[in-house]
């Protein structure tokens, strides 16, 4: 006598077409519909096997099954992978009971952009399909984007977080489906399409938006790792922008001067930054053509660096090093008197009065250098820029320096004759870990002998002090652009580059990429990618929003107790949080929305794909009922 068991649920009007070969008549698509598991003792022998089976009422008004199809052997169809395939055919379409609540938060918004980048099409484009049953590539890449963009946190849980937000009914992807195992596998396979899917999205940013991509900003940043990670190739120890040398990974940006990451990938932790530059200016050239204007730091700022992309074809602003003897020059050619008022008020001081601002003063002049590779004479422009800003912070820095280092000399002087400085060599040797670079030149120290013991005296060279207070906050910016410029308009393109910086921010916080725990390269290498298309979409949904308003235009109600400001990505997304959608009678019915919610909607022209409910009561779940 065979056991049966239940292991499927309710279908609802479906067409089961998940690679076993079948396809149901009409007249049973609209019939509840059971998978049945059949068990057959044969001597010491089992035999399980599925049945898909229609439940339906006779004439008396009885329960009836009757056997649509044998569908084999469930061990033959667990080695084959097609019963997972059907699981997760199951999974997409079983309905849930009515009562049971979604949320969704910003995937509407999502949903939106991934529809308008098409993303899901341009990466399954690079992979031969394997059937609707399984999620595909491009669908579970777009789910951890709008993981991170709905519900950012440390890569744990997806299928939880999956589950219990209206992932399946928005994007189309079963929360359930998202374990571990198959996000690791998507992960690796994504890795080696990740270049091309960059450069596509970027691509489709820019014909579905009008992205504008005539000026990029690039910037690196660097991601710590949690992990030994032997023998890597991505992930080293490398210098990080908070003073310590730990395991990372280098991220450089590519941001449009809308704040757009158009480009966004993962470098080794121990590359210099130079090499990532070059390699990234290399890809956006190839990408976008020539015309394109970089505006880089001052890492790219060596004279051989700007020579090579003036070879190149690429047009540049770049700050140069001090090492290029720029401060030199600015004495010599230009001077302090050679200076005039550049009308610039950076965004965070606009609302300070007149006089409490920032003061710029500039002049721009020809700036001709011999290529260290060619010979060639080349002839770029350099705008000298003295800020009131950078002038005080670096005269605090060397006050700072000089006192501490004649802290220092002093406790070195008070333990002179001790146990550890006994002789002239030993305070030489002493003497020279104190002076820094920064104050070597400007400290007169001297180190002598008296009695059989050392002696030590300094002070301030007040000459060499006021020597270099005369370059106190002067900065060059190089550039080959063919244009005219004048020198306030060169100074506002550079300072965009603060939007490469906020992006890398928003990867950090709002995006929370950091802590990274992967077992392999390829993962680490895919997810970096995939929160570079996140990115991508994060930096649309604030221009776009901001486009609709208007220049300079606030947004009643983006931020707590109802308040209007400049409306930015981080306060978009977090203004949808709480939004959910309850399964009814009459099918899914979304939250009212607040006003700022639904004025965002109309701004971007985005469509609800469920009614709202009013603000009344639901009506009361029946127990067991499905929609």
């Amino acid at each position: 006598m065979a056991e049966i068991a239940l292991v499927g649920g309710i279908v609802g009007p479906t067409n089961l077409q998940v690679g076993l070969d079948f396809e149901l008549p009409t007249s049973y698509r609209r019939a509840n519909m059971y998978l049945k598991r059949y068990v057959f003792q044969r001597g010491p022998k089992r035999y399980a096997y599925l049945r898909l089976v229609q439940a339906y009422r006779d004439d008396s008004g009885q329960v009836r099954h009757r056997v649509l199809l044998s569908l084999g052997r469930e061990d033959e169809l667990k080695a084959s992978g097609q019963l997972n395939q059907l699981a997760a055919a199951f999974a997409r379409l079983d309905p849930p009971l009515i009562g049971v609540r979604r949320d969704v938060g910003p995937l509407v918004l999502t949903r939106h952009f991934l529809d308008r980048l098409k993303l899901v099409e341009i990466i399954d484009r690079q992979l031969p399909q394997r059937g609707r049953a399984e999620l595909t590539t491009g669908e579970v890449v777009v789910a951890l984007i709008a993981n991170r963009l709905c519900a950012p946190a440390p890569l744990y849980d997806i299928a939880g977080w999956g589950s219990s937000a209206a992932l399946q009914e928005v994007l189309g992807v079963p929360g359930m489906l998202l374990n571990d195992d198959r996000l690791g596998r998507a992960l690796e396979t994504f890795a080696p399409l990740a270049e091309t899917v960059r450069g596509a999205a970027a691509l489709a940013a820019i014909e579905a938006f009008g992205a504008d991509a005539a000026r990029l900003h690039l910037d690196l940043t660097t991601l710590r790792v949690t992990g030994a990670y032997e023998g890597s190739s991505l992930v080293a120890k490398g210098w990080g922008a908070d003073r310590r040398v730990a395991r990372q990974v280098r991220m450089l940006q590519a941001t449009n001067r809308d704040g757009i990451p158009l480009y966004v990938r993962p470098h080794p932790g121990d590359a210099a930054e130079l090499t990532c530059i070059g390699l990234a200016l290399e890809k956006v050239a190839k990408l976008l053509g020539p015309g394109v204007v970089i505006c880089a730091d001052s890492a790219f700022g060596h004279i051989k660096n700007l020579c090579d992309a003036d070879r190149a074809g690429l047009r540049f602003i770049v700050p140069l090093r001090a090492e290029c003897g720029f401060g030199s020059r600015f004495l010599k050619e230009v001077g302090r008197r050679g200076l005039h008022r550049l009308r610039y008020v950076s965004r965070r001081e606009r609302t300070l009065p007149p006089d409490e601002r920032s003061q710029y003063w500039g002049a721009l002049r020809p700036f001709a250098v011999t290529d260290p590779e060619t010979g060639e004479r080349r002839r770029f422009r350099v705008l000298y820029v003295w800020s009131s800003e950078e002038a005080t912070s670096v005269a605090d820095a060397r006050q700072r320096a000089l006192d501490k280092a004649e802290k220092e000399l002093s406790r070195l002087r008070r333990g002179l004759g001790a146990r550890y400085y006994k002789t002239r060599e030993q305070v030489d040797a002493k003497v020279a870990t104190i002076l820094k670079p920064s104050v070597r030149e400007l400290l007169v120290v001297q180190a002598g002998t008296r009695g059989g013991r050392p002696t030590l005296q300094w002070r301030r060279d007040v000459a060499a002090i006021a020597q270099v207070s005369r370059t106190d906050g002067i900065y060059a910016l190089a550039t080959n652009l063919p244009v005219r410029l004048s020198a306030t308009r060169l100074l506002k393109l550079y300072k965009n580059q603060s939007l490469a910086e906020q992006r890398h921010r928003d990867a950090k916080q709002t995006l929370r990429v950091r802590p990274i725990f992967l077992h392999n390269d390829d993962r680490i290498d895919a997810l970096i990618s995939i929160v570079g298309l996140a990115l991508l979409l994060f930096g649309l949904i604030e221009t776009c929003v901001r486009q609709a308003l208007g220049p300079g235009q606030p947004l009643d109600g983006v931020l707590p107790e109802g308040r209007s400001a400049l409306p930015t990505g981080r306060s978009i997304l977090a203004a949808f949080q709480g939004l959910g959608l309850t399964y009814t009678d009459q099918g899914p019915m979304l939250d009212p929305l607040t006003s700022t919610q639904r004025r965002i909607l109309d701004l971007l022209n985005v469509q609800l794909p469920w009614p709202e409910r009013s603000n009344g009561e639901l009506p009361l779940p029946k127990c067991g009922k499905r929609v």
